[in-house]
């Protein structure tokens, strides 16, 4: 079999270096960014961007004479959108994640209420492990994997913390200040950790998941018994939670611009 490198059109691929370029941010990007970027001689940039242009995948501006993306290339990637099924990417790193962990993991996604709705669980072969049921709405505010998401929404969050909030047990944090600086906390360390909140018997580690423009679009987490949820656990659970998180992510097409740096805390 010929190797990769002899099915490589070599103006091909350096036209799609230049399409790259377009990544670090909004037009319009002048001529210079682009001969930076890809080491290639002025002349031949210049053609390939005419050659871009002709066709429609980039315009160049009248005033300045950078260089901007048109809307052609997101047409062309709608149909891989449509693909990227949250529910079907996902089974693997949540299994992966329970493996890893040790205990039953569930996926989130935030519900226009306010509210949070399990939408996949991989449970723990453990005889005592968390029991909760697919669909079921449940508050955001007092559960990690609710948290992770309103975290990144801040009208649902506005929402949410507007509202009178019960005490679900004697550790329920309700009061609405406590509950913000709660969540600048999560957006700071880039996930969630509560105990005892929602049920007494119950905490949870969770961290959020985008999709392809950043917007966070669901979590992910493990659901522990108190009893079980110790420091060394927590440690040890943190960076899983995180990093299947950012898998499915990525698989989401989501990439993130440099490196998390985990704060561990509690």
């Amino acid at each position: 079999m010929e190797s990769d490198r002899n099915h490589l059109i070599a103006s091909v691929a350096s036209t799609l270096q230049l399409l790259e370029v377009f990544e670090r941010g909004p037009g319009p990007i002048p001529m210079s960014a682009f001969v930076a970027a890809t080491g290639k001689p002025k002349s031949s940039v210049h053609r390939m961007l005419s050659t871009l242009v002709n066709l429609g995948f980039v315009a160049q501006d009248s005033r300045s004479g950078g260089y901007r993306l048109t809307l052609k290339l997101w047409r062309l990637g709608m149909p891989a959108l449509a693909e990227l099924d949250l529910s079907k990417l996902s089974p693997p790193h949540l299994e992966a994640l329970m493996r890893a962990a040790g205990e039953t993991v569930h996926m989130s996604v935030l519900d226009p209420s306010g509210g949070v709705v399990y939408v996949a669980k991989v449970e723990c072969p453990k005889s005592i492990r968390v029991q909760t049921q697919i669909g079921r709405l449940n508050p955001a505010w007092c559960t990690a994997t609710g948290r992770s998401m309103l975290a990144y929404h801040d009208a649902t969050a506005d929402a949410v913390l507007a509202r009178p909030l019960a005490p679900l047990t004697d550790q329920t944090v309700t009061d609405p200040q406590q509950l913000r600086a709660i969540l600048d906390e999560v957006r700071a360390r880039g996930y969630a950790v509560t105990r005892g909140e929602n049920h007494s018997d119950m905490g949870g580690i969770a961290a959020p998941i985008r999709d392809h423009s950043g917007q966070v679009v669901a979590s992910c987490g493990i659901a522990i018994p108190v009893f079980r949820m110790d420091r060394s656990l927590e440690e040890r659970c943190v960076p899983l939670v995180v990093e299947a998180a950012a898998a499915i992510s990525s698989e989401l097409g989501y990439q993130a611009r440099a490196k998390e740096k985990l704060s561990y805390g509690t």
